[in-house]
């Protein structure tokens, strides 16, 4: 296959959990990941939502490790908020979603990245079918 390092990829939380849970409909993309195929890219509220669900379902202290591993790898890079949240705000404005998908679709945005979403969500399929987004994103499940 050949490399597309150069294409940037935007994990929503949704994904990110995937990942960290090992759940098979994230496999293919956690190999593509593992070989560095793409710049691989998320959000400091992604983040925030993978840090609170792992430790519920984890630990806290089982949680941050593997926080601190995906950082510390620098698999997925993460984009600070500061670089995001107006374009977010005008997403939102625009469309009734959850403030955490304002903030990875405007991280495609920035990027010019695939953005990729685990699972359909009822509100942006809505959004998108009454114009209210326009952004493409993919969902892995």
């Amino acid at each position: 296959m050949k490399s597309k390092k150069h294409e940037t990829v935007v994990l929503d939380a949704g994904v990110l959990i995937a990942l960290a849970l090992g759940e098979g409909f994230a496999s293919a993309l956690s190999e593509r990941i593992a070989k560095a195929e793409a710049n691989y890219v998320c959000t400091e509220i992604a983040l925030c939502e993978l840090s609170y669900i792992l430790c519920r379902r984890l630990s806290w202290k089982k949680a941050w490790g593997k926080i601190e591993s995906l950082i510390k790898s620098s698999a997925v890079n993460v984009i600070p908020s500061s670089f995001l949240w107006m374009n977010a705000a005008k997403i939102k404005c625009d469309a009734p979603i959850a403030l955490p998908d304002c903030f990875t679709l405007a991280a495609g945005q920035i990027t010019g990245g695939a953005i990729y979403f685990a699972r359909k969500e009822r509100e942006l399929l809505d959004a998108v079918r009454k114009g209210q987004i326009k952004e493409n994103f993919q969902f892995l499940e």
